[in-house]
C-alpha cells in the first residue's frame, strides 16, 4: 500500500489496524546485560504476537540490534538493513516500542522517518501513540525525539559527575583490561601470572639501548609472550604500558572526557594534565619508580629523535659498524624479497646505494656471511669459561645468603611499623596528634606496611620455590646456561657484536677478492 492510499484511508476514518498492511518491527537494547537481553526477548515475543493478532496484517520480519547505543543510526547494522529493505518495498509498516528505541537523536529520527515515508513505509510508535503518516505525526515525533535526546544529555552529564566524584575519592576507574592487575572494588590487585611479563617489558626496554618497541614485540613473541588475542603485542600497547604511572604505584585518573554525548567522541588529555599521585595501597606497584622513569626517559628520547627525522645508527647490531675501505663510508642494510625462497638480508656500500655505480668490490654482502666471519673471529680468543662460570656462581651463592638475612630484617621492620601504628591512637587521645595528623600518619604507615607485606610475600614465595628442588641442582642448571652463553653462536652473537666489535672494514685485495678487518673495542 502506498503512502497516498494510506492517507486516503485515514481521511475516511480508518486506522492502521483496518488496513491490509505488511508489517515489520524494530527492537533494540543499549547494553548486553542479562536483564536487558531478557527485555529484548520480551519485546520480540510481544511484537510478533501483536502483529499476528491483527487479521488485516501480515508479519514480514523483525529487526533487532543488541548492545548498541541509540544515539546514532550508523552503528546499528540491523536498523540500516531495515531502511534498505524498506527501499526494496518489502513492507508497509514498522512498529517500534517508543521513539527512544528507534533513535535518541532528533535529527536521526526525522531524517529516517522522512526517508521511510519516501519509500511508502509508515512507522508506528506504540507507547508514544505516534503514526508518522498522520497529519500531526512529524510534530509529535519532533517533540518526543527532543525529549529522548535531552535524556541522553542528562545521562551523560550524570555519568561525568559520577566519574569526577569517583576520581576525587581515589576510586580506580576504567575496565579490568589492564596488564598485570585485577580490579577489585575500586582498587587494583597484582595479577601474579601477568606481573612478571610487565616487569620484563620495563626491564628489557629500559636496559637494552638497542631495542625499540617493534623489536621488543618481536623478542616477547620469540619467548612465547602474546597479548590476550594470542597475537604479538602491538607497539602502541607496549607504549601505553610503559607510559602508565599505575605500574610504579601511582593513582591515575582524568585521562579523557566525552565531548559529544551523541557521537561519544572523546578528548584525550596530555599526560601532564592527568590526575596522578602516589598511592601504593589502591595501586600496588609492579616496578620501581627508578625503572619506570628510566624506561620513560628512553621512550621520550626516542620519540624526539623520530620527530626530528633522525635515523638510529644502532637500529641493528651491525648498524654503523661495517665500512667500505675504498669509499670511506658505511654500509646500509636492505632486504631482498624472493618469490621462490626466503628473503635475504644484504649490506650495501652507501656509495653504490646512492649512485648505482659498482665501483667497489664488494658493493654488497650477504648478512649471513658477515655473521659467520664475526663468530669465527670471536671464537678464536681463548676464554677461560670455567673460571668465569665459577666466579658468577660464587656471586650467586653470596646473593642467596644475603637474601635469607634480608627476610629476617624485613620482618623486624614490619613489626616496628605495626607497633608505631598501634601507638598513634594513644597519641591522638593524649592530644599530641590532631585528627588530621592522625589520619595522615595512619595512611603513611598503612601504605608502608602494605609494601613490606608484599615484599615479604614475594621473598617467601621465592624461598618456597627454591625448597622444591635442591640448591645444587639449580646451580648445575645455571652453570649449564652460563657455559652455553659463553659459546658464541648465531643465537647470541648480536650481543657480542654490540659489546666487543668497534668496526668491520671491508677491503679489496690484489686477487680482486675482498676481506674483513675486524677492530675490537
Amino acid at each position: 500500500m502506498t503512502l497516498f492510499e494510506m492517507k486516503q484511508e485515514f481521511s475516511y476514518g480508518k486506522t492502521i489496524f483496518d488496513l491490509p498492511l505488511r508489517v515489520a518491527y524494530y527492537a533494540r537494547v543499549s547494553t548486553e546485560k542479562e536483564e536487558q537481553i531478557n527485555s529484548l526477548e520480551n519485546q520480540v515475543s510481544f511484537f510478533e504476537n501483536y502483529i499476528r493478532k491483527n487479521a488485516n496484517w501480515t508479519f514480514v520480519n523483525g529487526y533487532i540490534d543488541e548492545g548498541i547505543s541509540g544515539t546514532t543510526s550508523l552503528k546499528r547494522e540491523n536498523f540500516m538493513k531495515m531502511v534498505d529493505d524498506a527501499k526494496q518495498k518489502k513492507f508497509d509498516l514498522i512498529i517500534s516500542k517508543e521513539v527512544s528505541r528507534f533513535s535518541r537523536d532528533t535529527i536521526d529520527s526525522l531524517v529516517y522517518t522522512r526517508k521511510l515515508l519516501e519509500y511508502d513505509v509508515c512507522v508506528y510508535f506504540l507507547s508514544d501513540n505516534i503514526i508518522t503518516a498522520s497529519n500531526d505525526g512529524e510534530l509529535r515525533l519532533t517533540i518526543m525525539s527532543s525529549m529522548a535526546q535531552d535524556e541522553v544529555r542528562k545521562i551523560s552529564e550524570r555519568t561525568k559527575f559520577g566519574f569526577k566524584r569517583a576520581i576525587e575519592k581515589g576510586t580506580v576507574l576504567g575496565t579490568d583490561n589492564i596488564w598485570g592487575y585485577k580490579k577489585d572494588k575500586g582498587r587494583l590487585v597484582i595479577d601474579e601470572e601477568e606481573a612478571p611479563l610487565v616487569k620484563m617489558i620495563f626491564y628489557t626496554y629500559a636496559n637494552n639501548s638497542k631495542i625499540g618497541l617493534k623489536k621488543l614485540s618481536t623478542k616477547l613473541a620469540s619467548q612465547g609472550f602474546y597479548n590476550h588475542n594470542n597475537k604479538p603485542f602491538h607497539q602502541n600497547t607496549l607504549k601505553r604500558i610503559i607510559q602508565n604511572p599505575k605500574y610504579k604505584g601511582y593513582y591515575t585518573g582524568g585521562l579523557s572526557t566525552v565531548i559529544d554525548y551523541r557521537t561519544k567522541r572523546r578528548n584525550f588529555y596530555a599526560q601532564k594534565e592527568w590526575i596522578t599521585y602516589k598511592d601504593n595501597v589502591k595501586v600496588p606497584p609492579i616496578v620501581s619508580e627508578e625503572l619506570w622513569e628510566k624506561a620513560n626517559s628512553k621512550l621520550l628520547h626516542r620519540s624526539k629523535l623520530m620527530g626530528s627525522n633522525k635515523k638510529y645508527q644502532t637500529r641493528y647490531p651491525l648498524s654503523g659498524k661495517i665500512y667500505c675501505n675504498k669509499h670511506k663510508c658505511s654500509y646500509i642494510r636492505k632486504i631482498r624479497h624472493y618469490k621462490s625462497h626466503q628473503d635475504v638480508v644484504y649490506w650495501y656500500c652507501s656509495e653504490f646505494h646512492k649512485t648505482g655505480r659498482k665501483t667497489c668490490y664488494p658493493a654488497y654482502i650477504e648478512e649471513q656471511e658477515i655473521y659467520d666471519v664475526a663468530i669465527n673471529k670471536l671464537n678464536q680468543y681463548q676464554v677461560d669459561k670455567e673460571e668465569i662460570c665459577n666466579e658468577l656462581l660464587t656471586f650467586y651463592r653470596q646473593t642467596m645468603e644475603r637474601a635469607e638475612g634480608m627476610e629476617q630484617k624485613l620482618e623486624e621492620e614490619l613489626n616496628k611499623l605495626i607497633k608505631k601504628k598501634d601507638k598513634l591512637l594513644d597519641l591522638a587521645l593524649d592530644g599530641v596528634l590532631s585528627k588530621e595528623e592522625l589520619e595522615r600518619k595512619n595512611e603513611e604507615l598503612t601504605s608502608k606496611i602494605a609494601e613490606l607485606e608484599e615484599t615479604i610475600k614475594k621473598e617467601t614465595k621465592k624461598k618456597l620455590e627454591k625448597s622444591k628442588g635442591s640448591e645444587e641442582e639449580y646451580l648445575n642448571i645455571l652453570k649449564k646456561n652460563i657455559l652455553k652463553e659463553l659459546n658464541i653462536s648465531l643465537d647470541n652473537v648480536d650481543e657480542y657484536i654490540e659489546e666487543l666489535i668497534e668496526k668491520i672494514i671491508v677491503k679489496e685485495n690484489k686477487q680482486q677478492k675482498y676481506e674483513f678487518e675486524i677492530i675490537l673495542k
